[in-house]
């Protein structure tokens, strides 16, 4: 195992690198060969740095150049702060989305009047707004380029054909047809009728989310996205439908930060080896912390290799803000720091088999099963 997060992988090297500071994730895949995919995005609350951006930066990345795909898999905030950013920094990446629209992606798509505006979640619709600009802005400096492109299921994303005849794939496992037919449902209903109000129907974006196959040499990983179990004909009940993979995955990006409502036994049955990889990032923000004691479990009971950005209990506020709430205690109840540093979890192996997977990690991750000690750069645990 390297003790090292400032190494760049081999080109002949796979790599699944996740952050998450307890709310929000992004994912960075080294497809071989020096080309890079950055999947979501999020931002370290202590120094509102885009940790995946800061990452490839320090171990030598051009962003401009080697970074070919921004994925955006849906609209919710903990999966796109920071995203246009992203895209805006990496200015040779075509930028991929779901074809099925939330009411935020569709509403940035054309000029909405005020009514409409304020209905909408403003950071996904004002993140979208300037995903679009960017876009636009391409497609006329460039023509004929594709700066955009919007994933369905079935649909292989071009990366450049390696001289050494490395196999890469990148394929979208979502959103299927169904999905694609409930998200055109919803925004119909969003019309009003003449003397109506402006209404939007509630719509889950998660059952719109990308979800991704990817295979560089001999091996595959699987990025999960918030992609849910169904409904029937979408989520992981439609991927199972067809998708038949001819190698099984032996890394994963759990999906929907290992809640229940993500777990398909199938897909841990068809589409993944034994003992896989597995990584998340924690969202502390809801109700219900995940993953949950109970979704720990599970994960564990199916892997001893997962690891996790960071813890998902709620972090108690440091001294320096319990003084701060003490002396404006007349003004708030509460004062806390809720999210905190983004955890980094680095999974490598090479493309052609024959080695184990390395796993490396910075504090605030951990390991999600078994003991933990302390390292040089935080927790480590030596597989």
């Amino acid at each position: 195992m390297s003790h090292s997060l400032n190494n760049p992988p081999a080109h002949d090297e796979i790599e699944l690198s996740i952050f998450g500071p307890g709310r929000g994730e992004s994912v960075a895949v080294h497809v071989g060969l020096g080309d890079w995919m950055i999947v979501d995005s999020c931002v370290d609350q202590l120094d509102s740095t885009i940790p995946a951006l800061e990452y490839l930066r320090r171990i030598g990345v051009d962003l401009a150049t080697q970074v070919r795909y921004v994925v955006g898999t849906h609209a919710h905030d903990d999966h796109i702060a920071g995203l246009a950013t992203v895209l805006e920094t990496c200015t040779e990446a075509t930028f991929l989305c779901s074809s099925a629209l939330t009411h935020e992606e569709f509403f940035a798509l054309a000029v909405v009047d005020r009514k409409v505006e304020a209905l909408l979640r403003r950071s996904s619709y004002g993140e979208y707004r300037r995903i679009l600009d960017i876009v636009r802005s391409r497609g006329l400096a460039r023509p004929g380029w594709r700066p955009l492109r919007r994933a369905l299921e079935r649909l292989e994303l071009p990366l450049p054909i390696p001289s050494d005849g490395l196999h890469r794939k990148v394929l979208a496992l979502t959103p299927s047809d169904e999905a694609v037919t409930r998200s055109l449902s919803a925004l119909a209903g969003s019309v009003p009728r003449p003397g109506e109000n402006v209404r939007l129907p509630k719509a889950d974006p998660n059952e719109l989310a990308v979800a991704l196959w990817i295979e560089v040499g001999r091996r595959a990983i699987l990025l999960g996205a918030d992609l849910p179990i169904g409904p029937m004909g979408c989520g992981w009940q439609g991927v199972l439908e067809w998708f038949k993979p001819e190698v099984s995955a032996e890394a994963i990006k759990v999906p929907h930060h290992g809640a229940p409502n993500a777990h398909h036994e199938g897909v841990w049955s068809d589409l993944l080896g034994a003992g896989p990889v597995a990584v998340l990032a924690p969202y502390r923000a809801g109700r219900t912390p995940r993953p949950a004691p109970p979704d720990r479990s599970r994960i564990c009971g199916l892997t001893p290799h997962a690891y996790t950005t960071a813890s998902s209990d709620r972090v108690p506020p440091p001294r320096s803000v319990r003084r701060t709430a003490a002396t404006i205690s007349q003004v708030a109840r509460s004062v806390r720091e809720p999210w905190g540093k983004s955890g980094h979890v680095r999974a490598r192996a090479n493309a052609n088999g024959g080695t184990d997977w390395t796993v490396d990690y910075s504090w605030p991750a951990r390991l999600l099963c078994g003991p933990l000690h302390r390292g040089g750069e935080g927790w480590k645990f030596h597989d």
